[in-house]
């Protein structure tokens, strides 16, 4: 096993090797991993590049995309509300 160089510049290179560490780690955690469950309830990660795990990827994404189109909200459409929020823009009351 090789020993750590002693002194500032094994300071410092040691402090660079645990920053890339951390950054390298950082990046894994923020890479989307697809989770297959057995029928027992047991998760396994499908490892990127995996067969299929692309197309579990983009599929996933795509149903996430339509359930936040269904949870935002819509605008009312009809002539009352408008006149409400027309209304309190103007700090007045309707006639």
């Amino acid at each position: 096993m090789k020993e750590p160089a002693k002194g500032p510049l094994g300071r410092a290179t040691a402090v660079a090797e645990g920053v890339a560490a951390a950054v390298r780690r950082r990046q894994r955690d923020r890479e989307p991993h697809v989770m297959l469950y057995r029928r027992a309830g047991d998760p396994r990660v499908l490892a990127p590049g995996a067969k299929g795990h692309d197309e579990i990827l983009e599929l996933s994404e795509r149903m996430i995309a339509l359930v936040d189109e269904e949870d935002r909200p819509r605008p009312r459409g009809d002539a009352a509300s408008r006149r409400t929020a027309r209304s309190k823009r103007m700090g007045g009351e309707q006639a």
